[in-house]
């Protein structure tokens, strides 16, 4: 198991060294007429998400991890490259429609993590091991934009990183190759209607997984839209060059690679409703922080508490819906809660590139704060509601109570007894 586990590892930190991540966004808005383009350009790769990730949720539970995993990783150095090449609109929606198929696949990445730590009796470890896989994953990230910016710095060009990206790419693909099929017993139903029909069930009679659903949704909208934004932000709204924007990209990524490490910890001790709740005060103390600071140069600094959120957020709920679903049912599920975020996003996004042409970036840290809060103490009620109530108060003695008179030795008896269990 622990060989098979580090070689995961391996495949996440070589799938995480971006080289563009920095860069992306302002490669293609140099090629679009307005930021509403740039984000109708986005929305086109959660259409396609849409249309393809509930078959390929289905597809993972019946026909194992590896083969999804493969798949995704391979159309992704496609759509890397469509994004290189590219020149204009449509081009850039080619690139994400066919990108967008290879990610309905990647639902079968942390399914295959768990099911991993299933066979081998571990899976009440999956939050620390995901932890660490986040750890691996931004900490790459870290370097991958570290190093992208060296290469602009060097040869003056953003285009090079989506061109070098796409290529390295291969090896993530070649350490995929190298996966074993978890062997663990997953009851799947006969057709795939019937597979995504239970799933909807799971949804519909789980209170705790519907939550999770509504929280991944709302987070992971916001958290979505300042990253599509956050270029546009830094170079526009605060005045940083390209090479700047990589450098605070890189810190901000080691950062949250160092606080997912400690998720498993976390999580352990605060419980799921606080850790729910400190992630929601993370995001929305960040985003209403950016529109009170204005333009000033530090308000680069309130990227720090977005960036733990967006690192924390995944994790946590992948790690509290995995111990609420069976292997059978695993991959359909969290493909449900992919697809109800990305039908959001559909929605959320042009309204935002919408918003964002006619005022400015500097706004977006209002809207942003609010879509994240008003939602969340939401979830949050009904959680104290339905999922996980507070535990019941044990009432005060009256003799301790002022003004509450004595009472006779009697009277405190049957108040000490009736406080027994029977």
């Amino acid at each position: 198991m622990a060989g098979r586990v580090r070689r995961f590892y391996a495949y996440q930190a070589a799938s995480s060294f971006a080289l563009w991540i920095p860069f992306w966004a302002l490669w293609i808005r140099r090629h679009l007429a307005s930021d509403f383009e740039l984000t109708l350009v986005d929305v086109a790769f959660w259409i396609g998400l849409l249309v393809f990730q509930l078959p390929a949720g289905a597809i993972a539970d019946r026909y194992g991890r590896k083969l999804t995993i493969l798949a995704w990783e391979a159309l992704r150095c496609v759509g890397i490259l469509g994004y290189g090449l590219g020149s204009g609109f449509w081009h850039y929606v080619a690139a994400n429609l066919l990108w967008s198929l290879g990610a309905a696949f990647s639902i079968g990445t942390s399914a295959y993590l768990y099911d991993s730590l299933l066979e081998a009796g571990y899976e009440s470890e999956f939050p620390r091991y995901i932890g660490r896989n986040t750890m691996i994953q931004l900490g790459s990230n870290a370097l991958g934009a570290f190093a992208g910016g060296l290469l602009v710095a060097v040869t003056g060009d953003i285009q090079i990183t989506l061109l070098v990206g796409s290529a390295w790419n291969l090896v993530a693909v070649g350490i995929a190759l190298t996966f074993v099929e978890p062997k663990v017993t997953r009851a799947t139903e006969g057709s795939f209607g019937k597979q995504l029909a239970q799933g909807l069930r799971i949804v519909r009679r789980r209170e705790g997984v519907a939550l999770l659903i509504v929280f991944e949704v709302v987070l992971g909208v916001t958290l979505y839209a300042m990253a599509l934004f956050r270029p546009v932000y830094l170079t526009d709204g605060l005045g940083l060059a390209e090479a700047e924007v990589a450098t605070w990209v890189s810190g901000f990524l080691l950062m949250a690679a160092v606080v997912a490490a400690f998720a498993g910890g976390i999580a352990a001790r605060l419980g799921e409703f606080r850790t729910i709740a400190a992630i929601v005060a993370l995001a929305s103390g960040g985003f209403l922080g950016l529109y009170a600071a204005g333009a000033t140069s530090w308000a680069v600094l309130l990227q720090a508490p977005i960036y733990i959120a967006w690192s924390l957020q995944p994790i946590m709920t992948t790690a509290f819906l995995n111990r609420r679903l069976e292997p059978g049912q695993r991959a359909t599920v969290l493909s449900l809660g992919a697809f109800a975020f990305t039908l959001a996003l559909v929605v959320a996004e042009p309204l935002i590139g919408l918003a964002t042409t006619f005022t400015n970036v500097i706004t977006l840290g209002l809207a942003l704060g609010l879509l994240t809060l008003v939602p969340s103490l939401y979830v949050l009620v009904r959680w104290r509601q339905t999922v996980a109530p507070w535990p019941p108060v044990t009432p005060v003695p009256s003799r301790l109570v002022p003004g509450g008179g004595r009472l006779s030795r009697f009277a405190r008896l049957l108040e000490r007894l009736s406080r027994f269990k029977p």
